[in-house]
C-alpha cells in the first residue's frame, strides 16, 4: 500500500477506530476501570457511578449527582480513561 497525502492516512485511521477495530473492553461489573478510550456505549440500561474524561462537566451524570440512566445503545465520546458503573454494562472503545 503507498500513500502520499498523510490526511488519507489519519481519515484510514479515524475510520478504523470509530468501527471499533481498535478493540474494547466489555465492562459489567462495579469495579473501577481504566483505559485510553474514545468512547463508552451502553449495552443495556446503565448507571455510571464515576467517569474521568476530558468532557466538561460529564460527571454530572454520574449516581452521585443527577443519577442519569444511559439508556441501552446511548455513547458517550471524549477522550475517557476511568469509569465505574453502579449498575448496567458498557463496551469502551479502545483510541
Amino acid at each position: 500500500l503507498r500513500i502520499n497525502d498523510p490526511n488519507t492516512l489519519l481519515i484510514m485511521a479515524n475510520e478504523y477506530r470509530g468501527l471499533g477495530l481498535n478493540g474494547g473492553k466489555y465492562i459489567s461489573d462495579t469495579s473501577a476501570h481504566t483505559g485510553d478510550w474514545f468512547a463508552v456505549v451502553a449495552t443495556e440500561d446503565t448507571v455510571i457511578n464515576s467517569i474521568t474524561s476530558n468532557v466538561k462537566d460529564l460527571s454530572n451524570i454520574t449516581a452521585s449527582v443527577d443519577n442519569t440512566t444511559l439508556a441501552a445503545n446511548t455513547a458517550i465520546y471524549g477522550g475517557i480513561s476511568g469509569i465505574t458503573l453502579t449498575s448496567g454494562a458498557v463496551i469502551a472503545y479502545n483510541k
